[in-house]
């Protein structure tokens, strides 16, 4: 019974030490794939129009899957849940230290790039942020539920 109640409180303790973007959340299958096709198309998109390829960031990448996982588990579609951090706040949270930073989000009920990326395309503000000037890392996740799947890009320029 002690030990039940140690381990217990043990992940307890490690659910609220861990910062959200290291706890689990459901993604679609083939997750990474439909992430890296992302990027690729962005590149593509960007390098069509003479600007440079986006690098990929882990620091990026872990802050989208944090937004990605807390709208997915708190069921809401917005740059920011009311008391939830800032888009720039979840890439300092992630190590991020930036000079410029962008997000783009996106739902969808189909997993595929083409869903995302058409929803951006025709969105000025979000067609902007793919097409931003002066950035050069770039972060996407994924995360579903209840056959949602909710898309988070960010791009942004280290300090």
């Amino acid at each position: 019974m002690r030990q039940g109640l140690a381990a217990a409180a043990m992940a307890v303790v490690m659910a609220v030490a861990l910062p959200a973007s290291a706890m689990a959340c459901a993604k679609p299958s083939g997750a990474a794939s439909l992430e890296s096709g992302m990027i690729a198309w962005i590149n593509q998109e960007r390098q069509a129009r003479g600007l440079n390829a986006l690098k990929p960031s882990s620091q990026l990448k872990a802050a989208a899957q944090q937004h990605a996982c807390d709208m997915a588990e708190r069921k809401f579609f917005a740059h920011q849940r009311a008391g939830g951090p800032s888009p720039g706040d979840r890439a300092k949270q992630n190590g991020y230290r930036f000079r410029r930073v962008a997000e783009n989000i996106a739902y969808s009920s189909k997993p595929t790039v083409g869903s995302a990326a058409e929803l951006w395309r025709n969105s000025s503000g979000h067609w902007a942020n793919i097409l931003k000037t002066g950035v050069n890392d770039i972060g996407v996740a994924l995360s579903v539920d209840d056959g949602r799947i909710y898309w988070v890009m960010k791009v942004g320029a280290k300090r």
